[in-house]
Formats: structure tokens, C-alpha cells, sequence
């Protein structure tokens, strides 16, 4: 509405005065600049919202404010605003614009300053409430950051109960450190209350709020597992880098961890030994953190040493490392570790740390169970990538998909077959420009490598590999009912084709031929499969092809997934009302046909040789 004409910076009103037929206002901006405007009763009448919604802004901080006490005169009327971080503050207008104010209020929102008022200004870390007292107005809450920084702030008594429930959230954590606590006692004298809490770190601390919101202390206390205030502990102090558990001693009833951050920041601490399964996995997934990145590693040995267990780990960027942890931790770490999601792990590793684009693997090699991997990423940065030799296959495949692309043009590759020799196997791969190449494997990882290489196909590659490398295709058709659903039908196609060693790659649509699912296999030597399985809506036709280089597994292929397709095809038939049991006599001669025929299907009379087709 107004601005300042020393910094043109926002004039928020804070306060007011009628001069006649003039209304005075009393400015001041966020630098310190004050003034006054005068303008006519009548211009401040149409425009009243404007003129007074400063009112709500502190000229301190910017905050908005919170209207907390009305004091009406017959002429004059005195507010009373509560500013979270610098408190009260009185303004006074003329009576007359009383009913304006009242409309603004409810349209600010005080509950955002309020929130952020809980982080320090000065470091930027979250406030942890050390007491909360009760006012006249408001509640005045003495908070500490985990850098020793101390601050008051002010909440008004019919802020939401969200509110009040999110700072007393704050009392649950350690003034020193800001690990969330837990509740050992509380007690009540007079109006207040006193609360006793254990910070992991830090021991037993004492905070007091007033008696009234001492019920929403349980409800909040039950919502703090022990495996969230495992999590927090687990991030250091000092740089704010998650850590990683180093080793794990038993010392009489509690769990000393020996922790550290990437950073090279060591810490110890202390867990009790009866810990809920939340918190053991938390434990679990720190064991599991690279010592010098935040990468899971895998486990891929372990030696019994007395009372405790010496680990063996290793990190896909850092390689092997060695852990000790005691032997009922370790039985825990061994039930969970194969549980564990490494995905992104995987995703983040198979990338150059230097400059972030993909690796590719150019050789392999296995030691001590651990496979050795050198990458090369497309800017010639070259590094070592690390796995456990029994990883899950799953995580293999994904590994190996790295060996599909060639590291001079970065064109994909073609698997060509998969050689096993005495202790290791040998992929031969084609570049369309460069040849044949050969990559060396471990032994037992080579339907890993297949697995890879088919997840690497697309519908259009496979398109093309009938063009140029699977001319012979043959196909069986069968119908289906007009009602029918083309969708579950195409289910029904596609558990059959999977019954089988091919790939599901994609579905598509396809004008003639409807849905269609694409598969595609592989074998370690030669041979390949297109598997199309198609259901069309218009045509009610049901139909399988194959494709292959070898014709004599193409039929029997064919063959099965035939004989399979169609016995589904018949108990269908047989549960449906409107179809009865086909004829299975030929209508020539009368003889027995050796199956049973669906609509759309033609069989050959063995008497006769006649042709007989079902409608």
C-alpha cells in the first residue's frame, strides 16, 4: 500500500489516528525507516483491508503476527500482536476500522512464521524446546540448537493444536545433540509438568511444560520408535554425513558401536541389547555402509572369532572390507542382509565418480570370492568395480548389462555365444563397426550375462532380428468367443509363453494383429527365440509365432505352447454355457478324430485325410 522513500522498501502500518476528515498512518518499513501517510476518510473507508493489513506484519523480522487481545475504547481500539520470535507488540487504530481488522485475521496465516521460527537463524540447525512456559496470552518456549545457540519463542494459547502438538515434538529431543529421546518419567506438581528423558547420547535430561498438554506427551512419546532415534544417531554431528558402523562390541547389557562418517569423523556410542526389529535393521544398514562412501555393501565371508564375528564386506566403488560384531548381531545381519534392496546402490556405482556418466565393464576377474571388475566410463576415466561372486542374480544381470555397449564407437552390443573353459567363460560380442570382441566372466555367471544382454532388447531390435537374422517364422491360431476380453486373453497367451526359457520384453498394439506381447531368449551358444503372442478384438483371433534359427527347436517350441494354448482353451469352453463338447467324429466317413476342435481350428481326418474346419 505505502512504500519508503528512503529504501523503496513495503510501509506496513502500525498505527492510526483520525485528523478531521484525514486519516493519519503511522508507517514503518523492515530497515527502521518510520513516516506517516495521510489520506482521506473517505479513500481509507473503500480500502480499509489494505490500508491496515500491515498491522499483522512485525517490522522486526517480516513475521506474520498473531492477533491475540482486543481492547475496544469508545474511540480508539487497542490490539495486541504476538510475534514468534520478538513477541508482544501493541498497536492502536480508530475504532471505526475495528471490523476491517477483525476480516484480515482471518486470512493471515500465522502458523508458517510460527514453524519457522523453530530453526536458528544463526546456523540453520532445528531448535530443540528445553521448557515451555506459560503466559498470560501466549506460551513462552526456551529452545536450544545442537550448536549451543539459545532463543525464546513466543506460540498463542488458540494456535492449532497441530501447532502446539509439533513444539512439544521438540521437547522429545536432546538440547545437545537434537537425538530424538525417550520418555522414563514425568511428574506433576502444581500446574506443571516435569519431564525426565534419556538422549542416547547425552544421558537423562529434564524439561517442564505446562499441566494442559501434558496428555499430548503420550501420544507423541508413542510415535518415537527406537528405530527412528537409531537412524538420527546415525548421522554425525559434525558434518551431518551419515554413518557407518565400524564394529560392534557386547559390553555387559548394552551394544558399544564404533562409528564413522566419510568424512573421517569417528564417534562411539551405545545401543541396548533388547532392541526392537525397526531399530536392528537400522543397526543392520549401518553395519552395511561402505567405511568411505554411503554405497551398501555386500557380505561374502565370515570367520568365528571367539565371542564375536569378523565380516568380510564389500563395496561396489572401495572393494573389500573387514567388520567385528558380536555373534547374536551377526546372526541378525545374516537374516536381514539378503532382505536388503541394493538397487540404487547398483545404480549409483555404475557411475564415474569423477564425472558421472555410465562405466562400462572391460574386463573381469574373481578373487577370494570377489569378483574384480575393470570400467571405463565414455570420457576415458578408468576404475575398479567390485561384487560378491554370489551375488543375487537379479543384481548380476544388472551388472553385466555394463558389458553391452562398445567402449570405442558406444554403439550396443550383440551377444554372440558364451564360452566355458576350465576356471573361468568367455563372451564373444559384435560391434556393427568394430567386430568381434571377447570379454572374460567368472564361471557360473554366464546366465547372469544372458539374463543382461535380453534385458537390452527392445520391440524394435527384435523387429529387426526378423528382417535380417530369423526369417523362418511359424505361428498356430486358434478363436476365441465374441465376448470374450482381449486383455485376458492376452494374460492367458502370456503364461503360457513364460512357461518357457524366453523373456517377456514389451507389449504393444498392433492395427492388424491387436494386443501383442514380444519375448525374446537366448542360449549360451547360437540360438535365439521370438516369441510373439497376439489377441485380436476384431478378428477374435488367438495367436502365437515363433521365430528361431534353428527349425527343429522351432517346432517343438511351437508344439508345446500349441498343445498347452489350446488345452486352456478348452476347459474354458467346457465351464461356458453357450458351448457344448465339440463333435470329434469325422462328418465324411465317420471315424474318430483323435482331439477335440475349437472354433476357427482345422483337423485332419486320419481316415480320410479330409480337412475339417469348426465354425
Amino acid at each position: 500500500m505505502f512504500t519508503c522513500k528512503k529504501c523503496k522498501e513495503p510501509f506496513y502500518a502500525q498505527g492510526a489516528e483520525i485528523r478531521g476528515q484525514t486519516l493519519r498512518v503511522y508507517c514503518q518499513c523492515l530497515n527502521g525507516h518510520k513516516g506517516k501517510r495521510d489520506i482521506s476518510r473517505y479513500q481509507a473507508d473503500s480500502m480499509a483491508h489494505d490500508v491496515f493489513s500491515g498491522l499483522f506484519t512485525c517490522v522486526e523480522c517480516g513475521s506474520i503476527t498473531s492477533l491475540t487481545n482486543t481492547d475496544m475504547g469508545r474511540s480508539e481500539v487497542e490490539y495486541t500482536f504476538l510475534c514468534p520470535i520478538h513477541g508482544e507488540q501493541k498497536k492502536r487504530i480508530p475504532a471505526f476500522y475495528h471490523t476491517s481488522v477483525t476480516g484480515l485475521q482471518k486470512m493471515m496465516n500465522s502458523a508458517k512464521p510460527i514453524l519457522d521460527s523453530m530453526f536458528c537463524q544463526k546456523c540453520n540447525q532445528v531448535f530443540s524446546a528445553k521448557e515451555i512456559i506459560d503466559r498470560k496470552r501466549f506460551y513462552e518456549v526456551r529452545y536450544q540448537c545442537p550448536n549451543g545457540h539459545k532463543e525464546l519463542r513466543f506460540i498463542p494459547k488458540d494456535a492449532d493444536e497441530s501447532i502446539i502438538k509439533t513444539v512439544l515434538k521438540r521437547l522429545i529431543h536432546c538440547d545437545e545433540c537434537g537425538l530424538p529421546c525417550q520418555l522414563i518419567e514425568t511428574t506433576e506438581k502444581g500446574g506443571r509438568v516435569r519431564v525426565e528423558v534419556a538422549c542416547p547420547a547425552h544421558g537423562s535430561l529434564k524439561k517442564e511444560i505446562p499441566a494442559e498438554h501434558a496428555w499430548l506427551l503420550d501420544r507423541i512419546f508413542d510415535t518415537v520408535s527406537e528405530g527412528s532415534i537409531v537412524r538420527s544417531m546415525l548421522k554425525c554431528r559434525e558434518c551431518s554425513e551419515p554413518l557407518s558402523i565400524r564394529s560392534i562390541e557386547l559390553d555387559k547389557s548394552k551394544y558399544r558401536l564404533k562409528c564413522g562418517c566419510p568424512n573421517g569423523h569417528t564417534t562411539e556410542m551405545s545401543q541396548p541389547t533388547d532392541l526392537d526389529e525397526e531399530a536392528v535393521d537400522a543397526i543392520v544398514n549401518g553395519l552395511l555402509k561402505c567405511n568411505q562412501c554411503n554405497l551398501l555393501t555386500d557380505l561374502v565371508e565370515s570367520r568365528q572369532r571367539g565371542q564375536s564375528v569378523e565380516v568380510e564386506l564389500v563395496c561396489p566403488v572401495h572393494g573389500p572390507m573387514k567388520k567385528g560384531l558380536s555373534a547374536e548381531v551377526f546372526s541378525r545381519l545374516e537374516d536381514r542382509e539378503k532382505r536388503i534392496d541394493r538397487s540404487e546402490t547398483i545404480e549409483q556405482s555404475l557411475k564415474c565418480e569423477k564425472c558421472s556418466s555410465p562405466v562400462l565393464i572391460r574386463d573381469t576377474k574373481v578373487r577370494d570370492s570377489i569378483v574384480e571388475m575393470k570400467v571405463e566410463c565414455r570420457n576415458g576415466h578408468r576404475a575398479g568395480r567390485y561384487a560378491s561372486a554370489e551375488s543375487r542374480p537379479e543384481t548380476l544381470a544388472r551388472i553385466y548389462r555394463q558389458l553391452y555397449e562398445c567402449h570405442k564407437c558406444h554403439k550396443p552390443l550383440n551377444l554372440v555365444r558364451i564360452d566355458e573353459m576350465k576356471d573361468h567363460s568367455e563372451v564373444t560380442l559384435n560391434c556393427e563397426d568394430h567386430g568381434e570382441l571377447t570379454k572374460r566372466i567368472p564361471q557360473g555367471h554366464e546366465s547372469a550375462v544372458r539374463l543382461a544382454f535380453i534385458s537390452t532388447r527392445t520391440i524394435d531390435d527384435l523387429k529387426d532380428l526378423l528382417e535380417t537374422r530369423l526369417p523362418t517364422q511359424r505361428a498356430c491360431e486358434f478363436q476365441m468367443d465374441k465376448g470374450a476380453d482381449p486383455q485376458e486373453m492376452l494374460d492367458i497367451v502370456q503364461n503360457i509363453i513364460e512357461q518357457h526359457s524366453v523373456e517377456f520384453i514389451d507389449e504393444q498394439t498392433d492395427p492388424k494383429t491387436g494386443l501383442e506381447a514380444w519375448y525374446y531368449g537366448k542360449a549360451l551358444v547360437g540360438d535365439e527365440f521370438v516369441v510373439i503372442g497376439s489377441v485380436s478384438a476384431e478378428t477374435l483371433a488367438i495367436r502365437i509365432s515363433v521365430a528361431s534359427n534353428d527349425e527343429e527347436k522351432l517346432d517343438a517350441l511351437l508344439s508345446e505352447m500349441r498343445e498347452s494354448l489350446r488345452e486352456v482353451l478348452l476347459r474354458i469352453h467346457d465351464r461356458s454355457e453357450d458351448t457344448g463338447p465339440r463333435k470329434i467324429e469325422c462328418v465324411h466317413c465317420g471315424a474318430a478324430l483323435p482331439k477335440r476342435a475349437l472354433p476357427g481350428e482345422t483337423v485332419i481326418c486320419d481316415h480320410c485325410g479330409t480337412p475339417l474346419h469348426w465354425d
